[in-house]
């Protein structure tokens, strides 16, 4: 079998193919760059979505107690009036 000068691999037909394949690998990656920002980008929304969620619990919860404890402050002031008229009496 005899070997023709289009059978050879030239330094320029492998400089081509070499540049070729490098886009080829960046066009790629940065694809899946893409989309693992997107991914990343969803899943911190989502955390976010999570944490404002328990921080709005919270507030709820903490205005529920404060209304409470006022409520319960003035039962005792009402009890403490009472209490003071009893013993003047």
């Amino acid at each position: 079998m005899t070997k023709t000068k289009n059978d050879l691999v030239t330094k320029t037909y492998l400089d081509r193919r070499l540049y070729k394949l490098k886009k080829e690998l960046k066009n790629e990656i940065g694809e899946d760059m893409e989309d693992l920002k997107l991914a990343f980008k969803d899943e911190v929304i989502g955390f976010k979505d999570e944490v404002l969620g328990e921080i709005k619990k919270l507030r709820e919860d903490d205005e529920a107690h404060r209304f409470s404890h006022m409520r319960i402050n003035d039962e005792l002031q009402e009890y403490s009036k009472q209490i003071a008229q009893l013993q003047s009496q």
